[in-house]
């Protein structure tokens, strides 16, 4: 089981849950979707997540037996063949539950698991990568918005701002883990921390622009501002010693951050503590299980 767990990177399905739940909540500040929608939502974008992560590893067998043969595949504790089954089963599971909620939903999950196919066979290797990872999230996020969306119908500017400023945090993130797993170039680190930077910024002027209250625009800036510190400072150590461990460690601080920042943005533009609370509170099982199941 735990071999099957850590095919999944589980921890980090609670930050794609985040994400979906920031674009629900937020593109409905007013009141949000039936309890009921929100746990098929949940279920819809688990199910997308946890099969890409499962068919990444399906693709990169190869390449994991040489840079990380502990991982379940290459370790041989699961076959190639039943892990593709099982991501494949994964993603139509985020497919069968997309159908329960609206037609617009449906078609942002087609176009969310197409994108997760293209990024894992054809793109990740190469310098379209990181944008294929944006892709997956910018879909993911909007996603969380289409519950209340006719089909066809856009998602409101807020939505796209913030999907937007999460695909260039993720394109960041991408380019800083590239080569985790070796020795990194130090300039390719840095880039990918401006770039990473430069989404946070595009939140800011967000919350700036869309706050909901003084209040909310005071606190979330603040709160944006500390969480902008904390990944520099954690990011500048590691690529000081560039050292593989500290750079999969920082990636992973990365990846859990993406709660907070959804909370922030939650409070900041719909000026609901319950609501960002309830984002926030995902950072605990995601902590919880990444003692013992990595996160990259």
């Amino acid at each position: 089981m735990l071999a099957w767990l850590r095919l999944m990177r589980l921890p980090a399905v609670f930050t794609a849950i985040s994400n979906v739940l920031c674009g629900c909540f937020i593109s409905s500040p007013g009141q949000a979707p039936p309890l009921s929608q929100l746990w098929l939502l949940v279920l819809t974008t688990a199910g997308l997540y946890l099969g890409g992560m499962v068919l990444n590893d399906v693709f990169d067998a190869a390449l994991d037996a040489v840079e990380r043969p502990e991982r379940p595949i290459p370790a041989g504790r699961i076959s190639r063949r039943s892990a593709a089954v099982f991501g494949t089963l994964l993603l139509l599971l985020g497919m069968g539950t997309a159908a329960c909620l609206s037609a617009s939903t449906v078609l942002y999950t087609v176009l969310t698991a197409a994108a997760v196919l293209a990024y894992n066979g054809f793109l990740k290797s190469t310098p379209a990568g990181p944008f294929g990872m944006a892709t997956c999230r910018f879909l993911n996020f909007v996603l969380g918005s289409s519950v209340s969306l006719s089909l066809g119908a856009m998602p409101a500017g807020t939505v796209l701002t913030a999907a937007s400023a999460l695909a260039v945090y993720i394109i960041g993130v991408t380019w800083f883990a590239r080569n985790e797993a070796g020795i990194s170039s130090r300039f390719a680190l840095i880039g990918g921390l401006l770039v990473l930077l430069s989404g946070l910024a595009i939140d800011a002027v967000l919350i700036s622009r869309q706050g909901a209250t003084l209040m909310s625009i005071r606190g979330g800036s603040m709160a944006l501002l500390l969480l902008g510190l904390n990944l520099t400072m954690r990011a500048a150590a590691a690529i000081t010693r560039n050292i593989p461990r500290l750079l999969q460690q920082t990636v992973g601080l990365m990846l859990l951050c993406l709660i907070f920042l959804d909370g922030i943005l939650v409070f900041s533009l719909t000026g609901s503590a319950d609501r960002a609370l309830t984002i926030i509170l995902l950072i605990a099982p995601a902590v919880l299980l990444k003692r013992v199941i990595p996160m990259s």
